[in-house]
Formats: C-alpha cells, sequence, structure tokens
C-alpha cells in the first residue's frame, strides 16, 4: 500500500489581544449627575505581545497538523496522535462504544518522543516532525506509521518511531477520567475511519425475494 506522507511544522503564536474588564468609576457633581471618569493605564494589558494559548474551534476548522487539546468528556473531532496526558504515564482512557458498541475503557498511550509538548507554548516552541503513514483504510484495528522529528534544514533528526492505534484517539470516541490530552492531528473528515466505516446499510433481502418483487 502506497504512503502518505506529511509534514507537520510548529504550531503558530497567535496574538492574544485582551483587555482587562473596564472599570467606570463614577463620580457625582454637584448638580446630581454623574460623569464617567477615565481608565487607568494600569488596567490594560499590553496587547502586542504574542502569547501561546489554546482557543475553541469548530470541528470542521481542525487540519492535519493542527495541536488540539482535547478535555474530559468531550469526543475527539479526527484522528489524533497522542503527545500527552493528564496522566503521570500519559495514559488517556477512552470510550469505544460508538465504533465497536463495548462499554468498557481502554487506555491509549502517548508517543514517546512527544511526551514534552504539555503546553500550547511548548507545542509552538517545538521543532518541526514529519509522519509518514499509510492511505486511510477502513480496517478498524490496523494502522501503520511513523514519525520523525526535523532539524532546522528540514533533514531527519535521530530514528522514527512508530505509531500505532495504541498511540491514536480515533474520531467517535470520548475522553473519559483524563482531564485533557494534547495531539497532533493525523486524519479528518472521510479520511477518519469512523466515517469511512459509514456507508450504506446493506439490504437484507435474499436474491429470490428481489427477482420476485417486481414480478408481485
Amino acid at each position: 500500500m502506497g504512503s502518505k506522507s506529511k509534514t507537520f511544522t510548529t504550531g503558530i503564536s497567535i496574538p492574544y489581544r485582551r483587555r482587562k474588564a473596564e472599570k467606570k468609576s463614577e463620580d457625582v457633581s454637584s448638580d446630581g449627575t454623574a460623569a464617567e471618569m477615565p481608565q487607568n493605564d494600569e488596567d490594560l494589558v499590553d496587547v502586542d505581545t504574542p502569547v501561546p494559548h489554546w482557543r475553541s474551534t469548530a470541528w470542521e476548522d481542525v487540519r492535519v497538523g493542527d495541536f488540539v487539546q482535547i478535555r474530559a468528556d468531550q469526543p475527539f473531532p479526527s484522528d489524533i496522535i497522542i503527545c500527552a496526558t493528564s496522566e503521570p504515564e500519559d495514559v488517556a482512557y477512552v470510550e469505544t462504544k460508538n465504533l465497536d458498541g463495548e462499554t468498557n475503557l481502554k487506555s491509549r498511550h502517548n508517543v514517546a518522543s512527544l511526551g514534552h509538548l504539555r503546553s500550547a507554548e511548548a507545542c509552538v516552541r517545538s521543532s518541526p516532525y514529519r509522519i509518514d503513514a499509510d492511505k486511510p483504510e477502513t480496517n478498524m484495528y490496523r494502522l501503520n506509521a511513523r514519525i520523525t522529528q526535523l532539524d532546522e534544514k528540514g533533514e531527519d533528526l535521530g530514528r522514527p518511531e512508530a505509531i500505532s492505534l495504541d498511540t491514536v484517539l480515533l474520531r467517535g470516541t470520548v475522553l473519559r477520567n483524563t482531564e485533557w490530552v494534547i495531539g497532533i492531528v493525523l486524519f479528518t473528515g472521510r479520511d477518519t475511519k469512523i466515517v469511512l466505516n459509514s456507508g450504506g446499510t446493506p439490504s437484507k433481502r435474499s436474491k429470490v425475494e428481489r427477482q420476485m418483487n417486481p414480478m408481485v
């Protein structure tokens, strides 16, 4: 099967432009009317300093290579490679009943070389990676991929590390008993396994019934 190569660059620092809640002081003048006092400079926050942070976004805006953070009891919007979790050993517990009907929780662990990506700032400052993966397929129990860290020139830095289903969170599953998980988006939309397996319901009528139906 042909391979699909994906090069994931580091996240982009989004300027965090915010202002403290405006405090309106009122001074009652001699005629009984209220006048608004000017705001102090100390109430303002420097808006020109980029601060890496997480922000909410719609599923349709999630792209391959994005760093995402999923909170407890939230479903996964795509197939995601685990970087780090809130658990000491970077283990995540997921509910997979939407995929296989099983109600018991499954454990997934992170890719060891990505364990340092535990915050938005760490994701932004991380070196780039390249991920080579097989083309999307319907098999729910097979995933062949590998991740390689790159240097500033885009050349391989060290040996690649294998990625399997044990290190991937599939779309349609739900995060349980884990406060948060940070990961890299591998497949989105129609390339995710749950969508590839959501074809039309096969007919249960026999061939004889289908042939006889127009004659009756």
